[in-house]
């Protein structure tokens, strides 16, 4: 064990320091490394420069300290990440995944009056990816422990550290995360504990760079829930776990083997046609690692998370890992979701298994962002978020995630005014129709907490992202040649119900069409709506562009829009937006209908919300329901009919080459049944901070939702077919 410990008070310590002056710390070999900035606008051509550094970095460290009396608070953060115990006590992981100009710290309240050991697992990923603001060069820990601003003990180069050679493996996804092959001989087991013997271990330096800007973490810390297989069975050469549904987390097994003895892990969302797991993943993740275990008893410790639901375990030769393995579970990683808070029991057209479903896809694609998907990207998409984050806030009430979202985003605008498609991260992508989309997320937030100081602090860069995109404005007020970023329409692009313009990539057809131009009039009213509520007097533009629209796409003879102006072909897509915003003229709303039910005529999961956001606009709820809850293979029930537990990136599992099982775009429906069928509307304006206005069918008979809304409980409930009736409770109740 280290002998020295962190002094607590004089000159001697860090007593009199403020804890915002403590610098970084990282390890020895760093000091060669190159710090890169990594953000950049989509279409930049340069390459980034090397920053020698390497990747899929794990080290340990550990730092004893002495805390005075009383309870003292931890501040701490790394980069790319860390997981932390206390006295050999699991502690905390963290931090969110941030840009340096927002980094986030978390805190931890620890009794003072003894010595402490705080030993850490940090991580370096090293790739530009969706998932973490990475590939930078930076690497490093910032831990404080203070009384107030007075620092009573902080990292230095007291503290100890050993890189772990344990892990390797290539990456998955797109490098988004790397494999972990697990070498149990080259691992310590008792390197957490207090009394572990650390003197040959190297002493931290100080950091070169220290322009982060450090920032309390205002979102929960994740929860941690073991889930036990709820069935195994022997498969050739080993066992197979089900563990029911889709979860986010980490497989943990015991073992029992001897030294140099191999056992295979395959994970998978699904069984192939054998029965066995399917590792070769449709979303482009092959999840298949390596334990070689050591003699006698071997814990598995895995990092990074997936996203599964099967687990196989194989041994060498004829070998039955069944013999040797013990202690087998997932532990599941979540944002925090009260699992009762927010429900809905309703048989009828099973509308409970599909809200069910969603849900499960909100918890498991809920980690320290709103990402698209729990494996392949592990990304935070302006336009995913949108959804997911307005379900989110349904299922648990509160707000706090769907802020650190935003200001993700806001974050963003120091790259591009016009905002970044996924932040935050380091791989660069500009999407238009998510950027025109913003005002939507911000507007969200003041739907559920009335919170006009917030509204303000967002508008500038919803003013801004609108300032950006009026350089593509001709003189009738319509957007044309957007061809800075993806005019995405619809993904995949086999959904996109033969759109009739050049979508294609890296550069857009130039011209100017329907998509794009209908989100632009939606931000146009989402700003105004903004300004009003902030009380800002701007010109109104959103009704001259309207009248453009309408003259540039509509289309008398079929009453509805076209795809371009200079196109007849009126796609779904050219359509749900223009109805969805309010720009469908009262004549072309049986027209509108109708095309939502033609046979064939398909859109993608993420513009469904939009198009049956555009069907309750005009009233038309039956037909609402019908497409909500449409047996044919355009719709949520064609997911629970291929066995899903979670909601898919696309409508079925062979709609897209690459379908992710678990994509939360797809939890619209919980939005959708709570607002426009159950009829809580969030209302700002309203003194009961909702308005009330049920759409259930009459099909459906029994009807039961549960859902919190400003630290009260609504039930919404209808029996045997009489009319829904709505119950407030304290919260609790």
């Amino acid at each position: 064990m280290s002998d020295k410990v962190v002094k607590t008070s004089g000159s001697e310590g860090n007593g009199g320091a403020d804890w915002e002056e403590i610098p970084w710390m990282t390890i020895r070999q760093w000091q060669s490394v190159r710090q890169i900035h990594v953000l950049h606008r989509e279409q930049h051509t340069e390459p980034l420069p090397d920053t020698n550094a390497p990747c899929n970095l794990h080290v340990l460290v550990r730092g004893r300290v002495s805390l005075p009396a009383g309870p003292c608070i931890l501040r701490l953060t790394a980069d790319d990440s860390y997981q932390a115990w206390l006295d050999g006590a699991w502690l905390g992981q963290g931090p969110a995944p941030a840009y340096t100009g927002r980094y986030p710290y978390q805190e931890y309240e620890i009794a003072g009056g003894r010595t402490v050991t705080l030993a850490l697992h940090l991580y370096y990923q090293g790739k530009i990816t969706r998932s973490c603001s990475g590939g930078d060069g930076r690497f490093g820990l910032w831990a404080v422990f203070c009384r107030g601003r007075q620092v009573t003990a902080a990292c230095d180069e007291s503290w100890r550290y050993r890189i772990s050679s344990a892990y390797s493996g290539e990456t998955v996804g797109y490098d988004t995360q790397f494999l972990e092959n697990f070498d149990s001989r080259l691992w310590e087991e008792e390197w957490k504990e207090p009394g572990y013997d650390d003197s040959d271990w190297e002493c931290l330096t100080e950091a070169k760079w220290a322009d982060y800007h450090l920032v309390r973490q205002e979102t929960q810390p994740l929860e941690r829930r073991r889930a036990e297989p709820v069935s195994c069975r022997p498969v050739p050469g080993g066992i197979l776990y089900d563990f029911g549904r889709e979860r986010t987390g980490c497989f943990h097994a015991v073992a029992r083997g001897r030294d140099g003895q191999h056992l295979i892990l395959r994970y998978g969302e699904e069984l192939d046609a054998a029965g066995r797991v399917r590792f070769e993943m449709r979303c482009n993740c092959r999840y298949e690692e390596q334990w070689t275990l050591r003699e006698g008893s071997n814990v598995l410790h895995p990092w990074e998370y997936k996203a599964f639901r099967y687990v196989e375990v194989l041994g060498e030769s004829e070998e039955c890992p069944e013999d040797i393995l013990t202690d087998c579970h997932v532990m599941e990683r979540y944002y925090p979701m009260e699992e009762g808070l927010c429900s809905l029991a309703c048989e009828t057209d099973e509308l409970g298994r599909i809200f069910e479903m969603c849900k499960n896809t909100v918890r498991c694609g809920t980690q320290e962002a709103f990402l698209d998907c729990p494996g392949r990207e592990k990304g935070q998409y302006l336009g995913d978020a949108i959804i997911t984050a307005r379900a989110q806030v349904w299922l648990t009430g509160k707000t706090d995630m769907l802020r650190k979202c935003i200001l993700d985003f806001i974050e963003s605008s120091r790259v591009t005014p016009g905002l970044l498609a996924v932040a935050p991260g380091s791989f660069m992508q500009e999407i238009a129709d998510f950027s025109l989309l913003f005002g939507a997320l911000v507007l969200t937030d003041y739907d559920f907490t009335k919170d006009k100081d917030f509204l303000g602090k967002c508008y500038p860069t919803l003013a801004g992202m609108m300032d950006f995109y009026r350089q593509y404005r001709r003189a009738d007020g319509l957007l044309e040649n957007v061809t800075h970023a993806w005019n995405l329409v619809d993904w995949p692009e086999n959904l996109r119900d033969d759109y009739d313009f050049a979508l294609t990539r890296p550069v857009v057809g130039k011209g100017c069409h329907n998509v794009v131009n209908a989100l632009w009039y939606g931000a146009l009213i989402m700003k105004e709506k903004a300004e009003d509520i902030l009380e800002l007097s701007c010109e109104k533009t959103s009704g001259p562009v309207k009248e453009a629209f309408q003259k540039a796409f509509y289309r008398p003879e079929q009453k509805l829009f076209a795809d371009s102006e200079v196109s007849g072909h009126c796609s779904l897509h050219a359509n749900l937006y223009a109805a969805c915003f309010g720009l469908m003229p009262k004549e072309a709303e049986d027209a509108y209908e109708a095309l939502m039910l033609t046979p064939g005529r398909r859109c993608g999961i993420f513009p469904m919300y939009f198009a049956l956001r555009g069907l309750a606009r005009m009233g038309r709820y039956e037909t609402l329901y019908r497409l909500l809850t449409r047996e044919d293979d355009g719709g949520w029930r064609n997911m629970l009919r291929e066995g899903a537990t979670t909601c898919f990136e696309a409508w079925g599992k062979d709609q897209k080459w690459n379908t992710s099982l678990c994509h939360p775009w797809g939890s619209g429906a919980i939005p959708l049944m709570i607002e426009e069928l159950a009829g809580i509307h969030p209302d700002p304006n309203a003194l009961s901070g909702y308005r009330f206005c049920p759409r259930l069918p009459k099909q459906i008979e029994d009807f039961r939702l549960r859902v919190p809304l400003r630290g009260r409980l609504l039930e919404v409930v209808r029996e045997s077919g009489a009319a829904a009736t709505i119950i407030v409770r304290a919260a609790g109740q």
